[in-house]
């Protein structure tokens, strides 16, 4: 393969050119494999250097090369022309053999080069092309055409209809293979070729078999064969529409060619027929032509790339009948009626003949309408069930529960028993789909609906009603303490580990309860819902992974949550939103290093709003990625301000918060690189503070992101070190240049036996060995300070030295506190 289409070097240009990826993994020696599945795909070769040619001046042009089944198509319809046009004289039926000698070799070939799927198809239909060369073979020795009497010889017929038959069925398993869904299967195709075919042969019969062969006397069996030439053909066509004019699928150049062949096929039939009754009079070179052109046409379908298309599955997109298939059975329904209208004298066994022909009609025309019956019958079923159920798990969906818990709820109540909700919302599941992909998430949650459904009673009803979003009916609980067990059963049972393509998931989910008195006539569905979802809110709010019951109080929070997260959907474009700064000191005696951009809410009504009120609620709502680049953005422009305020600020960083949507934003190095070139800011003026769970989630997603940041000159410190994983193996892993110690920590170490001493200890010297610096968080008082300083840690925050304040008095904070560090200096 390389000798022929150029060097390594040159598959690799060429497929590049081609836009074709090449995985930087690919060996040399798998290029070739590589073009050649291009070319498949394609159905055209990709041009290399080999293909190269430099004119005068120089330039080097791409000569485009004939694929190899164009030529070979090509060959054989110079074949063909040459035995149409006489010019192989007494050797014309040798070419016509040969034409289909090279389309069975040819399909032979392309069965081995392109592997298609279902490959027993193709070798049926290569095998029907044989048994037609024989029998065209057994026709030219034993001189059967014309020959319309008792002495014909039936060996060729014999030989050949067989051969529609594998024809028919190698045909019928490209349909096979092509449907999605048991609803499409080959039965009802089968069905209207045979409709076709019958209706055709019937009249064949009545108005060319009976009225041209009666002078003759032509034998029963003789007329029968000649009729089922072009009736069989028919049925062909209509299999091969079927398949090629599928509204499910693009339409390829085999398509075409096998639709040509057919028709080609059809054609050569009905000639043969009026050829053999004597009504038509042409040259066998112009009868053989259409036989030649329905074999050039099989070669083509076979030897195109596109032939694996053929037995390929599609989705299903349509399931009613098509005009196509009314249209056949409504003009077999007519034929009957069309041989009553007009029907000459006949013998009774050609009466009989007939009979049996539109006995067999009417019957195949009975069952394709049966048929369609149980397909729209099957049809409407799969409607209800897809109206009712969830598309991803197979669950009730929130019509069904609403249907269903409207009928317990009527239902009288057995044993004094009552009726509950579980509303059930699983923890952060977002970062599933944002770190590992909707295709994972999915996963999952089908893996979650089935875990639910394993750990209910059977009386119980799990749905999933949307996203993350689960409800359970409990019908026939004792006590509100009865479905609490229930609910806290559930809720432990999703803690054991998920595995999802070989990934471990933990799963935790907060769950709201509503109950319903058994004998309340007044209890509603719609109010039940509404109940569980306000209950399963106070859960998140109480920290999450819990079971909360609703009670009356839950309204008024539930309806001031509401309105919170619709005034925050609004509060960027409002300009409600600002940020507070707070200073980062070198220990022991300064300089001011940088600072701290926090982000304030000054709600128009409620006044200023804690981060940890919105926070959380940005969070789950999608809303933390908008607001943390409206944060970045915010505290680099403010800092390209402060620059112009004097050397104290001049060098000044700014530290922003990035949460887990942001740093698995695609575009997120893109945006920080454009922040900071629109402001004029080199890289190092600004620091990204990630929290450790934020980069546990996708580690090595996580790498890669922070790699390229730091590449970009952005510092990266981990914020509140020492409250989650805290393990040197990750921090050996990601490129940070800061660990932020939690003010947990700090708090204690105003005491002389703090044990908090000896752990920031201990992360001061892991940081250090690995080239970190440290900052301490929360720092309010001297002693702390002093023992920070101990303690060996770089930089400090905190009450100490400044309070977050506004934009513009950090300037004059920031110039306190040089001040006070000069001073401290001198004395």
């Amino acid at each position: 393969m390389s000798q022929t289409r150029g060097s390594r070097g040159s598959l690799r240009r060429a497929l590049s050119a081609a836009r074709v990826a090449v995985p930087e993994a690919m060996t040399e020696d798998q290029l070739p494999l590589l073009l050649r599945a291009e070319e498949e795909r394609a159905g055209t070769p990709v041009a290399t250097d080999a293909d190269a040619t430099v004119d005068e001046a120089g330039t080097t042009r791409r000569r485009r090369r004939i694929p190899w089944w164009a030529r070979f198509i090509a060959l054989q319809l110079a074949l063909v022309l040459g035995a149409v046009s006489g010019a192989f004289g007494s050797f014309e039926p040798i070419a016509i053999l040969l034409v289909g000698s090279m389309a069975l070799g040819g399909m032979v070939y392309s069965i081995r080069r392109y592997r298609p799927a279902h490959v027993w198809t193709w070798w049926t239909i290569a095998g029907a092309l044989f048994v037609f060369m024989v029998g065209a073979m057994a026709r030219a020795s034993l001189h059967t055409t014309g020959n319309l009497t008792a002495t014909r010889s039936l060996i060729p017929d014999l030989i050949s209809l067989p051969g529609y038959v594998v024809l028919a069925t190698g045909f019928l398993g490209f349909s096979f293979a092509r449907s999605s869904s048991a609803q499409e299967r080959p039965l009802g195709v089968v069905l209207d070729g045979i409709i076709a075919a019958l209706a055709l042969l019937s009249l064949a019969w009545v108005f060319v078999m009976e009225p041209l062969l009666l002078r003759y006397q032509t034998p029963m069996p003789v007329r029968f064969v000649l009729a089922c030439y072009p009736a069989m053909s028919i049925f062909l066509v209509v299999i091969t529409f079927r398949i090629a004019f599928s509204p499910d699928q693009e339409r390829r150049p085999a398509y075409w060619a096998l639709l040509g062949a057919m028709v080609c096929m059809f054609t050569g039939d009905a000639m043969y027929m009026f050829a053999e009754i004597g009504a038509l009079h042409i040259p066998n070179r112009f009868l053989d032509f259409p036989y030649a052109m329905a074999y050039l046409g099989a070669a083509a379908m076979a030897v195109h790339p596109s032939m694996r298309a053929l037995t390929e599955p599609c989705p299903l997109t349509r399931s009613k009948p098509s005009a196509g298939r009314i249209l056949v059975v409504a003009v077999a329904l007519l034929v009957p009626a069309l041989l009553v209208l007009d029907r000459p004298a006949a013998a009774l066994r050609d009466r009989f003949a007939l009979f049996s022909i539109i006995a067999v009609l009417a019957g195949a025309t009975v069952w394709r309408i049966v048929q369609a019956l149980h397909t729209a019958e099957r049809s409407e079923a799969l409607m209800a069930h897809q109206a009712m159920h969830d598309s991803l798990t197979g669950l009730p969906n929130r019509r069904m529960v609403h249907e269903h818990l409207t009928s317990v709820l009527r239902r009288k109540p057995i044993d004094d028993t009552h009726v509950a909700l579980l509303f059930l919302d699983l923890d952060r599941f977002k970062l599933v789909n944002d770190t590992l992909g909707h295709t994972q998430g999915d996963q999952l949650l089908v893996s979650v609906g089935r875990r639910l459904q394993e750990h209910v009673r059977s009386t119980d009803l799990v749905t999933r009603i949307g996203g993350d979003e689960f409800m359970i009916v409990l019908g026939e609980v004792a006590s509100v303490s009865h479905a609490l067990d229930l609910a806290n059963r559930l809720r432990s049972c999703l803690r054991e580990p998920f595995v999802v393509n070989g990934t471990e998931f933990y799963v935790s989910a907060s769950v709201g309860l509503s109950f319903a008195s058994g004998d309340d006539p007044t209890a509603d569905a719609e109010v039940l819902v509404r109940e569980a979802d306000t209950a399963m809110y106070q859960a998140k709010d109480a920290g999450r992974d819990s079971v909360a019951v609703f009670d009356e109080s839950m309204r008024a929070k539930v309806s001031e949550r509401v309105e919170l997260e619709k005034d925050l959907r609004h509060a960027v474009a409002r300009n409600e939103l600002h940020l507070v700064y707070q200073p980062i000191l070198r220990l022991p005696h300064g300089p001011v290093e940088g600072v701290e951009a926090l982000v304030r809410w000054a709600h128009p009504t409620l006044g200023v709003i804690a981060p940890a009120k919105f926070i959380p609620l940005a969070e789950e709502n999608g809303l933390i990625a908008e607001i943390g680049t409206w944060v970045m953005e915010e505290a680099l422009r403010q800092l390209s301000v402060w620059r112009h305020h004097g050397p104290h600020m001049r060098d000044l960083h700014v530290a922003v918060n990035l949460s887990a949507a942001q740093l698995h934003d695609e575009h997120l190095v893109e945006r920080v690189a454009a922040a900071l070139e629109r402001n004029g800011l080199e890289g190092s003026s600004l620091c990204l503070e990630l929290t450790e769970s934020v980069v546990m989630e996708d580690p090595r997603a996580a790498v890669a992101v922070l790699s390229q940041l730091r590449q970009l000159g952005v510092k990266l410190a981990i914020d509140d070190f020492g409250t989650e994983y805290s393990s040197l193996a990750y921090l050996k892993r990601f490129p940070v240049t800061s660990l932020k110690i939690d003010k947990s920590f700090v708090d204690s170490l105003a005491e002389e036996d703090s044990s908090d001493a000896t752990l920031v200890a201990a992360v001061v010297a892991m940081a250090h060995a690995l080239g970190i610096s440290t900052i301490a968080e929360g720092v309010e008082i001297p002693t702390q300070a002093q023992r920070l300083v101990a303690l060996g840690c770089d930089s400090v925050q905190g009450y100490l030295y400044s309070r977050p304040v506004r934009t513009e008095r950090l300037p004059d904070v920031v110039g306190a506190l040089w001040e006070h560090i000069l001073l401290a200096h001198v004395s």
